[in-house]
């Protein structure tokens, strides 16, 4: 259908972004620092990618801060001095987001809900992802394989257990409930990554960012009040989901810290695509735990169209959206990355809705505003007032 070669085309562009295939380059450049002349002689893949730098928590990213070079497109006329490729970054990240939670709602929905498969979709979805992973390693010219060993793959089990976790939470949050309400309860995600951080990781939180908090979490609640399609299960889960992506952003930091391991894994893609293959095989046995049923499943699959494409949408938009996240945040500063995770969830939170439908009620908005403000607050407070 018209709609799926639209979808098609979209994400062909969101993944070539992603991967760092940027045209037009700016021949003023230091080749040395870039390694441009890896691409001489036919030697290496075609695409180069950035190297890893602390990818799991993504607003921690600074390319400022790490002094490393960025590749930049600059346009002309008008457009001189405009990052080109960084702002379709951002573009494809956004509209990656937006149709990864339009599509995954969709496909929950024609299974039943939370009542259906969630736990199958979720795992699934983890799986079309990993596909696509073994498919770039796979194609000439697409992407270089790693050089891990067997030791680094142990290493990195923790990290894709909590990305499981969050990914396998956040699914049931959002098959239980609306997806406004399910965006805005993640939003809160700071508070829980504050209390790991002071109390589990013995790293010191600012007194800032504690005054931070109580804004959060009183949006959140302000939001549920008048939440129509309120569900405890939904507000659990999401919560849920917090805590293991807040695990996980701790254990991916201790994780880079293992001696030549940025260099055997080669590029953030890299990393991202061992995680999801390792977190889909995890997934598994959650499903049979939940007590769903593959077979059961896949034959609703086959029947229903539905399911069937939004199911395969949402697995590519999920991988493609995260791993194009990673590369946008990497060329940015830290106010820069507040204020572009901001502004995407209220996109996703505000368009999704009118989409799919859902209520916009104006206590459920002004908590989302004053929810995500915090948020933003507590990403930026720490630069305003310092670190004490």
């Amino acid at each position: 259908t018209i709609t799926m070669k639209i979808l098609s085309l979209v994400f062909c562009f969101s993944a070539v972004s992603a991967f760092g295939f940027m045209p037009n380059v700016n021949t003023n450049v230091n080749k040395a620092a870039l390694g441009v002349g890896r691409f001489s002689g036919n030697k290496g893949p075609m695409v180069q990618h950035l190297k890893v730098g602390e990818p799991s928590s993504v607003t921690s990213l600074s390319a400022e801060a790490s002094g490393e070079a960025a590749l930049s497109v600059k346009g002309g006329g008008p457009l001189s001095g405009v990052d080109i490729p960084l702002l379709l970054y951002f573009l494809f990240w956004y509209v990656g987001n937006y149709y990864y939670n339009v599509t995954n709602k969709l496909a929950l929905k024609a299974a039943g809900g939370s009542a259906g498969f969630p736990m199958v979709i979720s795992s699934l979805q983890l799986g079309v992802g990993s596909l696509y992973a073994l498919f770039l390693w796979l194609a000439p010219d697409a992407r270089s394989k790693p050089s891990i060993t067997m030791d680094d793959v142990v290493k990195m089990l923790p990290v894709a257990f909590c990305a499981m976790g969050a990914h396998s939470a956040s699914v049931f949050a959002l098959s239980s409930g609306s997806v406004s309400f399910g965006q805005i309860v993640k939003a809160a995600e700071p508070a829980f990554a504050a209390v790991l951080s002071q109390f589990v990781y013995g790293k010191k939180v600012s007194k800032a960012k504690w005054s931070c908090l109580p804004i959060i979490i009183g949006g959140v609640i302000l939001a549920s009040v008048k939440e129509l399609d309120f569900a405890w299960s939904a507000l659990i889960s999401a919560c849920i989901a917090n805590l293991f992506a807040a695990f996980k952003g701790n254990e991916n930091k201790k994780l880079m810290e293992t001696p030549g391991l940025k260099d055997r894994l080669g590029s953030v893609g890299n990393q991202f695509a061992i995680v999801s293959i390792l977190a889909f095989l995890m997934s598994l046995p959650l499903v049979l735990v939940k007590g769903e049923s593959f077979g059961a499943f896949f034959e609703l699959y086959k029947t229903n169209p539905t399911i069937s494409f939004n199911l395969l949408a949402s697995g590519l938009w999920f991988y493609g959206y995260n791993e194009l996240a990673t590369m946008t945040l990497k060329k940015t500063g830290a106010v820069t990355q507040s204020v572009a995770n901001t502004a995407k969830r209220v996109i996703v939170i505000v368009g999704v809705a009118m989409v799919l439908g859902e209520s916009l009620d104006p206590m459920k908005l002004l908590g989302c505003a004053i929810g995500i403000g915090g948020v933003f607050l507590y990403s930026i407070i720490d630069q305003l007032v310092g670190s004490k």
